[in-house]
């Protein structure tokens, strides 16, 4: 594959392209009345980002899969990297919870008094349409993994390669992936995750691959979000309750973070040596000269 024609991808028009979209975006979430207005909003803007993206790669003929995935995935290798997605994922939920719970403990008698003053332990929280689960699963289970990993690992991750070592690459583009995900915890979580992904893709060099990952992770983001929604009144647990959650969160990740560090010492040094995909030396050099007469 001659990685060249990722040149052809302008991530600067991108950039604008996606300003655009956050600004319209944010206007129509003031217009908009209708119900699930914002999952409807999100649904728009990835339809667009993904149609945007699949635009460029027809356009430029960007080819993602140098090897099919029976060449490179077994079961045993799908099974552990379902199972870092998933520790993943849970660490930031449980992590989520140990925070919410110690700022509860120590702030107990400011938030109830908040709580009081604005009545909210009398407030019922209305059962959320069909249409918002719908929508929340197809914006987040299904587009966003898709125009997420086309342009982060399958243009932006390469494009990096053509300049950088595969670790270094690997970082940088994690670190644009985390950011755009604005929430703090979501942030690691989400340079956590594409370093995964990233080194999936790299390894595997299908790009079927971290879609999957992507989506799995994304599905469990998913149930929880319907587990989280089942609560029909606003009602302030007790202490002992918030203590009995933080200690069984607090068991739940050191359990998980044992099996994290655990699987993930198996590919440190697979990580480390990774080797960048252009090897030959010409070659190299052509697209360094390339490199220094375009902008990224």
């Amino acid at each position: 594959m001659d990685y060249l024609q990722l040149r052809n991808f302008k991530l600067r028009y991108f950039v604008l392209f996606a300003i655009v979209i956050f600004i319209t975006s944010f206007i129509m979430l003031f217009f908009l009345t209708i119900p699930a207005s914002e999952e409807w909003i999100t649904f728009i803007v990835s339809i667009c980002s993904l149609a945007y993206i699949l635009f460029q790669t027809k356009k430029w003929n960007i080819s993602y899969n140098e090897q099919t995935i029976q060449m490179t995935m077994s079961k045993g290798r799908w099974v552990r990297y379902l199972s870092i997605t998933a520790c993943f994922q849970i660490i930031t939920v449980v992590l989520t919870t140990i925070l919410l719970s110690v700022l509860y403990l120590l702030f107990e008698e400011q938030i109830r008094s908040f709580f009081d003053l604005f009545q909210f332990n009398s407030l019922e929280i209305v059962d959320t349409p069909l249409i918002v689960y719908v929508l929340f699963f197809i914006n987040i289970c299904i587009l966003a993994p898709i125009w997420e990993e086309l342009l982060f690992r399958g243009i932006l991750l390469r494009r990096f390669t053509l300049k950088w070592s595969p670790q270094k690459s690997i970082i940088i583009s994690s670190v644009i992936f985390g950011i755009i995900h604005l929430n703090p915890i979501n942030i690691v979580f989400a340079f956590a995750l594409g370093c995964v992904l990233g080194y999936a893709y790299l390894k595997t060099k299908n790009i079927v691959v971290p879609i999957l990952l992507h989506s799995f992770s994304n599905f469990l983001a998913f149930l929880q979000f319907c587990y989280a929604n089942q609560t029909t009144t606003v009602d302030l647990p007790t202490i002992e309750a918030v203590r009995h959650e933080l200690y069984i969160s607090v068991a739940i990740f050191l359990v998980i973070s044992f099996i994290l560090v655990f699987l993930l010492i198996k590919y440190y040094k697979q990580f480390q040596q990774l080797k960048n995909p252009l090897q030959n030396i010409e070659k190299r050099q052509e697209i360094d000269t390339v490199i220094d007469n375009n902008d990224l």
